[in-house]
């Protein structure tokens, strides 16, 4: 070849000053920084405008104490579970008030804040690794390209945008804050600061969220698969460390121990107030969620607020997930010992995971906000491999046209990505907006349908919510699935505005629908239909009572019991239902039993008081209304038969008229307006307690008050004259 030729072809293969941009890019670090700010603030601008939704609610609309920071900092210093998230929620809350707009702002910052940290773990870990045993991967390069696909992913979305989930991605910047600690410390000349700073965010990570419980083991497999070249490094440098990360640990598992512990609020909001799954079927669906994580991590075609994912009734539903998800378990293990960086990865996915997808059953089967950090961990592997695939691919060509098409490629992913993302955020802006995208991507989401049904009857958009109700079981029947709740739910709706016939036609609908029951259920599943149709059928009742049909209604209210024995309510409108239908006995016998289950009803017991005075149980009526009559001196209903059964009791041990005859004149200063009512009952006292004369004088004045259309008040008044001028006691039927 000619010194022309050769020349020429030197040219050709090195570029132009104006070609040459990805190189310079790369290696400046303080650039690829402000893209990753500017890239996340973009894709997130569309959440600033949302609002509250959900369990936004009661955490910081309704919760009068959240602006209180010492209620926060007096729960982080009890070291109470999530008060570390309580006191950000506080901080926002005194700087500018229950406003949405800041409260989005305050979970993007935190969001930005875990962006940059990984970037710069994912940057110092690979030029740590680099320096001790050599890759083909740009530290700058590949730690960017992490992030940013991380920062855009829509699958984010959910702990960033939905305000409460906060507890998710603070939980995450101390997670990713005390990894970066480590490394710090293994860089740095003096490591002691960075070791008690990773020390610090362990323990302030421990107050954000459970799942950070897990991070003393993440650390350690960090330790040892990137930063220390052996055991006895590692234990020589750090075992302090790894200790103190194990004390809030241990609290935090020990304060939590109260969710197994069946009965308490912490188990009932965690594993379910009802019922409980299986911790090994839960173990099996979750191997069929955890597949669905990853599907939506590769390609987020469409994301859910709300899965309302079953729990499988066997092994056999999740069995082909079940072996992809234990095959990927063992290779990262192998990948940890013959490839420690990838297996560190794919190792902590797990890891970070295990809290709410293994044998813990929690009541909420899949949520979407759960794989925030372990989607940075895919993220990362997504980075090194297009990083080695493009080299491989490209290997004759120069390092800079290898940065220029990876850098072209991931941004590329990320603008997809971002858009999907910026789409995504504008369902968060009301929650009509979210229940609607719910409903649109699973109607056979019955909690998600329910949701969105009362969301627009409150909105008197009525019509809407029947429509989508009616396309949603007519999906449901034709796919299946249950669709009785949903009958139930568009029969509510009709009761609502007044189609008391069209109500009781669909729920008529309801219990046919419900009249097979799915084959080959599990228990917990058993349960939990029972408990939906043990719903439907109070609510039928509800409307039997409504429209005075009692008979029937405590017909229903009775067979939802048989269904779930556990709901102390359904007692309550059975006992409503029975009494008024003439069923005293029944009644009494549901709320009884409604007191047996929850003691401390105060408006159940009275109305059971009120019940046996009726039903002429007056020995245990007297006890208890004695009893409430000292704690409600204001209940005019209850202290009047009260009086009643002073008065005229037919038992000696409980009639006591003087006693009577004093309530009845502190109830006519009280209550001057029912005053007819009372003095019959003063009457009746001075009666038996031998003052005939001041009975008959008391009587008689009464008989000239009432007026002559009222017959029935008459006669009674007659009735009780010919008893007293006879000198007969004045006596409740026996």
């Amino acid at each position: 070849m000619s010194q022309r030729s050769h020349a020429i072809k030197s040219k050709a293969s090195t570029p132009s000053p104006s070609e040459n941009w990805a190189s310079p890019l790369v290696q400046r670090t303080a650039w690829l920084r402000g893209i990753l700010v500017v890239a996340v603030i973009a894709v997130y601008l569309t959440s600033l405008g949302g609002s509250f939704v959900f369990d936004d609610t009661p955490n910081i609309v309704e919760n009068e104490t959240v602006d209180d920071l010492s209620v926060a900092l007096g729960a982080m210093s009890r070291l109470q579970s999530r008060s570390t998230t309580r006191l950000s929620f506080a901080i926002n809350t005194a700087m500018f008030g229950k406003s949405p707009f800041f409260f989005h702002v305050g979970n993007l910052l935190i969001h930005v804040v875990c962006v940059v940290t990984l970037f710069e773990l994912v940057r110092g870990s690979i030029t740590w690794w680099n320096e001790r045993h050599g890759s083909d991967l740009n530290p700058n390069l590949t730690g960017f390209l992490a992030a940013l696909l991380w920062g855009v992913h829509p699958l984010g979305t959910m702990a960033v945008t939905y305000i409460v989930q906060r507890h998710e991605s603070l939980m995450a910047m101390f997670y990713l804050l005390t990894l970066y600690g480590l490394l710090r410390g293994q860089l740095a000349k003096t490591a002691w600061p960075w070791y008690v700073g990773s020390i610090v965010c362990c323990w302030l990570g421990m107050g954000a969220k459970e799942v950070m419980v897990t991070a003393p083991l993440v650390a350690v497999l960090f330790d040892r698969c990137i930063l220390s070249a052996s055991w006895r490094e590692l234990l020589i440098k750090r075992a302090w460390v790894y200790a103190l990360f194990l004390v809030p640990a241990v609290i935090l598992f020990i304060k939590n121990l109260s969710i197994f512990q069946a009965g308490t609020s912490e188990h009932d909001s965690v594993l379910g107030a009802h019922e409980t799954a299986s911790s090994w079927l839960y173990l099996w669906t979750q191997a069929g969620v955890i597949v669905h994580y990853l599907r939506l991590s590769i390609w987020p075609d469409y994301l859910v607020f709300d899965y309302d994912w079953p729990v499988a009734n066997h092994e056999g539903e999740y069995l082909v997930p079940a072996l992809f998800i234990f095959g990927l378990l063992m290779l990262s293990f192998w990948l940890a010992v013959k490839r420690p960086a990838i297996g560190f990865l794919a190792l902590s996915f797990f890891f970070v995971l295990a809290p709410t997808s293994s044998i813990v059953p929690i009541v909420d089967v899949a949520f979407e906000h759960r794989m925030y950090l372990p989607l940075a961990c895919l993220c990362v592997l997504a980075a090194m491999g297009l990083s080695y695939a493009i080299a491989k691919w490209r290997a004759q060509q120069s390092t800079e046209s290898k940065y220029q098409v990876l850098l072209l490629v991931g941004l590329t992913l990320a603008v997809l990505l971002g858009i999907r993302t910026a789409s995504r955020n504008v369902d968060y802006h009301s929650p009509i907006a979210l229940w609607s995208t719910t409903v649109e991507a699973r109607p056979m989401n019955l909690r998600a349908n329910h949701n969105l049904a009362q969301k627009l009857r409150h909105a008197e958009r009525v019509p809407e919510a029947e429509q989508i109700l009616l396309r949603s079981i007519a999906y449901c029947e034709k796919h299946g699935y249950e669709s009785f709740p949903l009958h139930g739910d568009l029969a509510e709706i009709y009761v609502y505005v007044g189609q008391f016939d069209q109500a009781y036609e669909r729920f008529q609908m309801a219990l046919a629908a419900a009249s097979s029951a799915p084959q080959d259920t599990s228990a917990y599943n058993t349960k939990l239909r029972n408990r939906k149709l043990a719903e439907t059928r109070t609510s039928y009742g509800a409307l039997l009572d409504l429209v005075q049909r009692p008979a029937e209604a405590a017909r229903q209210f009775d067979l939802a019991i048989e269904l779930r024995p556990d709901v102390e309510h359904w007692y309550v409108m059975a006992g409503h239902a029975h009494r008024k239908s003439g069923n005293l006995e029944k009644a009494l016998a549901r709320w009884k039993h409604a007191l047996e289950l929850s003691p401390g009803k105060e408006d159940v017991a009275r109305d059971y008081g009120m019940l046996l005075v009726e039903s002429g149980h007056y020995q245990e009526a007297h006890q208890r209304l004695l009893t409430f009559a000292a704690a409600h001196p204001d209940d005019l209903a209850m202290q009047y038969q009260l009086a009643r059964l002073e008065a005229a009791a037919p038992l000696d041990d409980v009639r006591n008229p003087e006693a009577a005859r004093q309530r009845c004149e502190r109830l006519l200063k009280d209550f001057p307006h029912h005053a007819i009512e009372i003095q019959q009952v003063q009457a009746m006292a001075l009666a038996n307690a031998e003052k005939t004369d001041q009975a008959i004088t008391l009587l008689e004045s009464l008989r000239q008050q009432v007026p002559m259309s009222d017959e029935a008040s008459r006669r009674e008044l007659d009735r009780l004259l010919k008893k007293v001028r006879q000198m007969e006691l004045v006596l409740l039927p026996n």
